[in-house]
């Protein structure tokens, strides 16, 4: 009797190939949907020249079972592919394969295969009772999927027992409403609390949480920022190794942070920046639900949703890798290596094969082609990813939370430790000063000039605020805001001289605000205790607002000819008169070309 068993089945279901490759992709979910037993992993290493995982297992809690798991192989939207060879169990080599076929735009036909190699008739009852069975239900798992595509349900829970202190949870829930007013993200997140199993509710990401339930990105950040200071969740920040985009470490507070972080699978250091290295991601808080991270799964697609192709090569093999279907900026990288090739339109046409030897590919940038084919001459297997250059949509960045103003409200404890500097990337620095201010203290007294200048304060907060921006210190009568982007930094500055008569109403005296803003890479650091940012970007911001003459924005050249060229803002700028204007800007050497913009 033959010692291997084939195994094949397939059906169709009512949904798109992306949808069905969204949800069966997180193979450390469908695994314990389908009764898969919890996996005690090994990190990445070499034997025998093939790049594996050691992983171990106890069938029902009591069989122990132990193997050397490959890395997966995929392409995204069409399969995936994932070999075990055994080294205790009934079972010596597994070899499953999870495929889709688009039928139309909205039904997909899944296929499943697998080939098992066997030591013994145990091997053949075991197949036969548990393990087939198992694969089976990933049928069922996705009809499940698709007959309740609900907002609180985005995909098949498990039966757990949940244990949620639901006394706390309802105390807390209240204390929540009492900031937050949108009852249906509330209930949303209480649902997801008391129901969903533990790998649904271990490191919450707020965008992926919202995209999946349809909800808008700022009022999700609210609600995970107001739930954190409500006691509901815990914040926390995953430090992201910048080319497999795994965590590699977790803290609870900014001061916590390292500037320099190593990879054990990229065999790299690297130095700790907001801008895409450090993620804010949540968790329950103990006290209202305690979770197991339990691994049924560790290698699968969604661990790296920005690789949209992996592949393996044997030592003296030639494999292709197809290019024409992903139309966004790609990479290849050897994991575990890290050498890589771009590819760039600019290039010159050349032949469209890669020799790889241990140094290396043979060039590191190559046209952009339909298909490229990989020659790997080392003396060891390779694993070969095609990556996405863009960083992940999902990421809430310490870049973008950092310059929200409710962050800055709710956690102003958040600062760096004292001696460290942290690179954040572009960031826009907006300045604004009262236009005569010392006059006005002499017009109206210190006491009204007070009053005044707070609720000016109070009215440039309520704009920046608004648009998802947030005020880093005030200076005198002076304020310095930080955006994550140009465009919120303009509709801000519009906002607020487009409504100075409706503040000046409530004043004792009018005043008029003059205002300009820089955008460029800045350095986070803990400057009495308020988490501020330093540099070039923030010197010129401050210079460049200097030239303003009041109920104007000035911004550079450069700035200016961005927003222009970006559909988020050309609308709003047919609202002004352009001025250009050249200036000699305190520590610049030369004069600057700079744009004053004036309402029509």
């Amino acid at each position: 009797m033959s010692n291997t068993v084939l195994f094949h089945e397939e059906r169709e279901f009512d949904l798109s190939i992306e949808e069905l490759w969204t949800l069966l992709s997180d193979t450390n979910h469908l695994n314990d949907y389908i009764g898969l037993f919890p996996v005690q992993f090994s990190t990445f290493s070499y034997d025998s020249n093939v790049l594996h995982r050691n992983a171990e297992a106890k069938a029902f809690g009591l069989i122990k079972t132990e193997w050397r798991e490959h890395a997966f192989e995929w392409v995204k939207n069409s399969h995936y592919v994932i070999e075990r060879i055994y080294s205790v169990g009934p079972v010596s080599r597994a070899l499953w394969t999870v495929r889709m076929e688009r039928v139309t735009p909205n039904r997909t036909r899944l296929i499943l295969d697998s080939d098992f190699t066997i030591r013994n008739v145990v091997g053949r009852v075991v197949l036969k009772t548990v393990i087939i069975p198992q694969l089976r239900r990933i049928f069922p798992y996705s009809l499940a999927f698709q007959e309740n595509k609900s907002s609180d349900e985005p995909r098949p829970q498990k039966k757990q027992a949940v244990s949620v202190n639901a006394d706390r949870l309802n105390l807390l829930a209240e204390r929540l409403r009492a900031t937050f007013s949108n009852e249906q993200m509330i209930h949303s997140l209480l649902h997801m609390i008391r129901t969903h199993t533990d790998d649904e509710v271990s490191h919450l990401k707020p965008l992926k949480w919202a995209h999946d339930r349809g909800y808008s990105k700022r009022e999700t950040i609210e609600l995970f920022l107001l739930a954190t200071k409500a006691g509901i969740l815990n914040q926390q920040w995953s430090l992201m190794c910048p080319n497999c985009r795994v965590p590699k470490e977790q803290t609870t507070s900014l001061k916590q942070l390292n500037n320099t972080v190593h990879c054990d699978l990229c065999g790299v250091d690297f130095e700790m920046n907001f801008d895409r290295y450090v993620e804010m991601q949540f968790v329950i808080n103990p006290s209202i639900r305690k979770t197991d991270e339990t691994l049924f799964c560790l290698n699968g697609p969604m661990n790296s949703p920005h690789v949209v192709s992996q592949l393996r090569i044997p030592p003296g093999e030639r494999r292709t890798m197809d290019l024409s279907r992903w139309p966004q900026e790609l990479r290849l990288r050897v994991v575990k290596f890290n050498h890589s090739v771009e590819f760039e339109d600019e290039s010159p046409a050349e032949d469209a094969t890669l020799m790889y030897t241990e140094s290396g590919f043979n060039r590191v940038t190559m046209k952009c082609v339909d298909e490229v084919n990989i020659f790997n001459q080392a003396q060891h297997e390779i694993v070969v990813a095609l990556e996405e250059t863009e960083w992940d949509s999902f990421a809430l960045t310490a870049r973008e939370v950092t310059s929200l103003q409710l962050f800055r409200d709710l956690f102003a404890t958040e600062v760096l430790s004292p001696d460290q500097q942290i690179g954040v990337g572009e960031m826009t620095i907006l300045f604004t000063d009262l236009k005569g201010s010392t006059k006005l203290y002499e017009a109206i007294g210190d006491a009204l000039a007070y009053s005044d200048v707070k609720k000016h304060f109070d009215y440039l907060k309520q704009h920046i605020q608004a648009h998802r921006g947030a005020i880093i210190k005030t200076i005198g009568d002076s304020v310095m805001a930080g955006f994550y982007e140009d465009t919120l930094a303009l509709k801000a500055s519009h906002a607020i001289q487009s409504n100075v008569a409706e503040l000046n109403a409530s004043l004792s005296k009018p005043i008029s605000i003059k205002l300009g803003f820089y955008s460029g890479p800045v350095i986070a650091v803990n400057a009495n205790d308020i988490l501020d940012y330093f540099g070039r970007t923030v010197n010129m911001a401050a210079r460049i607002q200097n030239q303003s003459t009041g109920d104007d924005i000035v911004i550079s050249e450069r700035g200016y000819q961005d927003l222009v060229r970006n559909p988020a803002s050309q609308q709003l700028l047919l609202d002004y008169s352009v001025e250009p204007f050249e200036a000699s800007l305190q520590g610049i050497d030369g004069a600057f070309s700079l744009v004053r913009l004036k309402r029509n």
